[in-house]
């Protein structure tokens, strides 16, 4: 329902964009904690005090939790926006992108802007 929502919000050209670029972000976000995993784990001795190790280790584990939670992310949010937008094309008139959100619940119906052909997002 939420999709349904920004779509006809935003229009869906800027839904899909944004959508992507909020999924690369993630996918960013996710690699720049894989640099400093392996940065930590090449600094990371057992001859250092035990704080600092502890300390050390934790900054892994918790970049682990990031990057694991970035990739999830990334894959989702990539999976929901080509999802939607293998969808996204009248079948009338052959146009992409360009439709009102008619209905959210329980499966999204759109109409074309341009012809007016109604069709439902499965």
């Amino acid at each position: 329902m939420e999709p349904a929502r920004s779509i006809g919000r935003l229009g869906f050209r800027k839904w899909y964009e944004r959508r992507l670029i909020e999924s690369h972000a993630w996918l960013v976000t996710a690699l720049l904690c894989a640099i400093v995993i392996a940065v930590s784990l090449e600094l990371l001795s057992f001859r250092q005090p035990l704080l600092s190790w502890l300390g050390n280790a934790g900054l892994v584990f918790i970049a682990g939790l990031i990057v694991w939670h970035g990739v999830r992310r990334f894959l989702f949010i990539l999976r929901e926006a080509e999802h939607f937008g293998s969808q996204s094309t009248c079948g009338a008139c052959r146009r992409y992108g360009l439709f009102s959100v008619i209905a959210e619940a329980p499966q999204m119906t759109v109409r074309c802007r341009k012809c007016g052909h109604q069709w439902t997002f499965h």
